[in-house]
């Protein structure tokens, strides 16, 4: 265990956590703020699709930052860890795309619209899948997909 994994405990957020750092409510520890910029990355990108490209570009730094993050911070898994079906980075992304669009609606779009409700459903799922994979990192029953060029 490196040095900074002792302190994963305290750095990985909750899924509640997370969900207030993609508005900007908790932007305590690297994840947060990292998943907080990907949120604003996807508003960008909605508010000015001309710049998709360099938008898209910035998030993968992001993602890539979070899974450096991940490496070098979380405890290492079990030997009989199952592999998640993607790297952490991913996850948080989606949830911040997820996230993204369901603020949006609820600022523009009909409350009791379809739109409405599969956005917050949408968010709802991911943020429970967040919270289950965040425990399991934790606790070392799952274990990161390796990355390419990644030492794991």
């Amino acid at each position: 265990m490196g040095a900074g994994r002792t302190d994963a405990l305290t750095v990985l957020p909750s899924k509640d956590q997370l969900l207030a750092a993609l508005r900007g409510h908790y932007l305590l520890g690297p994840l947060c703020t990292q998943a907080f910029g990907l949120a604003e990355l996807h508003r960008q990108r909605r508010d000015q699709p001309e710049r998709a490209a360099r938008i898209d570009s910035r998030r993968a730094e992001l993602v890539g930052e979070i899974d450096d993050w991940a490496d070098a911070a979380l405890p290492a898994p079990r030997a009989d860890a199952r592999t998640a079906t993607e790297p952490l980075g991913v996850t948080i992304d989606r949830m911040a795309s997820a996230s993204a669009l369901a603020f949006h609606l609820l600022m523009t779009g009909d409350p009791a619209g379809d739109e409405m409700h599969a956005a917050w459903t949408r968010l709802a799922e991911l943020e429970i899948a967040y919270g289950e994979l965040s425990a399991a990192l934790l606790a070392g029953y799952r274990r990161l997909p390796v990355r390419d060029g990644a030492d794991r």
